[in-house]
């Protein structure tokens, strides 16, 4: 890791330079033999979607590969960096919640379950 995060972006590593040429001509072959058979382009094989192996497959690998080159991130943010808050804002505090004024009788609530007849 201590390597990949000092390297320039711009030294190219010999196998990186090899496999992305062997990927941008796997690529190229694809989408020229796609265009000159149209075989190709039906989704009748046994190995799958000949377009996704072809063309798909050869450059997902090497947009990865380009995107394993970006730079990253050197070091990151301290701890109290993050947790610092703006100044002149109170922490917030929960409000009490209020209690209900009056119990329900067990009387009420038998009526009110249709477990007793309503008295009148």
């Amino acid at each position: 890791m201590f390597r990949i995060a000092n390297a320039s972006p711009d030294v190219d590593v010999p196998a990186d330079a090899a496999l992305r040429t062997l990927l941008v001509g796997a690529l190229f072959l694809g989408a020229v033999s796609l265009l000159s058979f149209p075989g190709l382009r039906t989704g009748a094989t046994a190995v799958g979607w000949p377009p996704l192996w072809l063309i798909g497959m050869p450059a997902v690998a090497w947009l990865t590969l380009f995107l394993r080159r970006l730079p990253r991130r050197r070091k990151l943010a301290s701890s109290a960096v993050l947790r610092r808050r703006r100044p002149g804002l109170a922490q917030a505090q929960r409000r009490p919640v209020s209690r209900r004024r009056g119990r329900i009788s067990v009387r009420a609530a038998l009526i009110a379950a249709g477990l007793l007849p309503l008295l009148r």
